[in-house]
């Protein structure tokens, strides 16, 4: 699931290694985007080659199920096995529209739902799944939508601005998605643009809070504490009723959430860690460096222990059209106090101002698999 669990914490029940190796690397036929998903002894992860693929933990294909399109999202299992997985479709007349697939856990399609194109370029993002089993996507094509298990659409909400990334589900149900675009006429409750929006699961709305005072960085996911504090890209801290509760500026990328209540985000080639009151603990500089679509990173993981792990890379634009030469990438390991534990190299990671994402997964034996730009799935224990 993107980010690690339906809070999108990116908080991991198990550790990471201790002193990285490559334990191997499994290649498919185009860059991957998206961080794996990892449960029940298997990894799941989708390619730009339009499959998505299933490895055992040696790093084994066991099948793969193979779609019209590039896979830019991470799978989400279900408690059953099921496999939820979005991506996009191309129609009769040239638009895309989104797809979301069941699959079961030998690779057969249960079930596939497709939603028509109503406005704008219309693709998916990770999908989430509520405490109920609903699965949750968002649509840059300006809604947000909900299915039941069995794939009957249940609810859609359709807004005036671009919902880039996945929802996060709240332990009482509650959805929150961040709402993009230019701040609306009207307040962000009748436009639904510009906004951090809360959605009860049968998709009234619950809160909406206007971004233009309390910037939120839209091509990011929302993370949900324990507490309830929703943090979102920007960085800005949310209370469960909808009030702001501080922001600091710096960071842009999805938060992640410790053990301890840390909140980690990327940004500015480095990682923050930033208390529960908003003050800033640390920030790790990677030193990266280049123009203005130079460096990209991931965001962060989370150990049981505490260790914090990320990728980052570096890229140099090639031609006008954002072809890019693309260096290797490191994987960053880092101790709760911010001091570097140890890094290691791996193939390119994808760098753009917009690809502040999911790249990583820990799986129950302390290996960590990342995706990478080089179409390779690296497994590090």
């Amino acid at each position: 699931m993107f980010h690690g669990n339906p809070q999108h914490t990116g908080l991991s029940p198990f550790n990471g290694p201790s002193a990285p190796s490559l334990e191997w690397k499994f290649q498919t036929r185009g860059p991957l985007y998206s961080a794996p998903a990892v449960g029940s002894g298997r990894i799941y992860v989708g390619s730009d080659d339009g499959n998505l693929y299933a490895l055992n933990l040696q790093g084994h294909l066991l099948w793969k199920f193979q779609t019209s399109t590039p896979i830019r999202t991470t799978p989400a299992i279900s408690s059953d096995g099921t496999i939820y997985l979005a991506s996009t479709v191309i129609s009769s007349s040239g638009d895309p529209e989104g797809i979301l697939y069941a699959i079961n856990p030998s690779g057969k399609l249960n079930w596939n739902l497709t939603l028509v194109n109503f406005q704008g370029y219309d693709t998916l993002s990770s999908p989430n799944i509520g405490p109920d089993g609903t699965i949750y996507v968002s649509d840059i094509g300006f809604r947000i939508v909900a299915v039941n298990p069995d794939g009957i659409l249940k609810w859609e909400l359709k807004t005036s601005g671009e919902v880039v990334d996945s929802p996060a589900v709240g332990l009482d149900g509650t959805v929150y998605a961040a709402i993009d675009d230019p701040p609306p006429a009207t307040t962000c409750e009748a436009a639904l643009n510009k906004c951090l929006v809360a959605l009860n699961p049968d998709g009234t709305i619950k809160w909406a809070l206007s971004t233009i005072y309390y910037p939120v960085d839209a091509f990011s996911s929302p993370a949900v504490g324990s507490d309830g504090t929703i943090y979102a890209g920007g960085m800005t801290a949310f209370n469960p009723d909808g009030t702001a509760k501080w922001q600091y500026s710096g960071p842009e990328g999805s938060p992640s959430i410790g053990p301890d209540g840390t909140i980690y985000s990327s940004g500015d080639a480095g990682l923050y860690a930033m208390s529960q009151n908003g003050t800033l603990r640390w920030k790790f500089s990677t030193g990266a460096s280049g123009d203005a679509f130079g460096f990209g990173q991931s965001s962060a993981v989370i150990g049981n222990d505490g260790t914090i792990y990320f990728a980052s890379g570096t890229a140099r634009l090639v031609s006008c059209c954002f072809t890019f030469s693309y260096g290797p990438g490191n994987l960053y390991a880092l101790r709760p106090d911010g001091s570097l534990s140890w890094n290691f190299t791996t193939g390119p990671i994808a760098a753009s101002e917009f690809t502040r994402m999911d790249l990583l997964a820990i799986g129950s034996d302390a290996t960590i698999y990342l995706a990478s730009e080089d179409g390779n799935l690296y497994a590090i224990g």
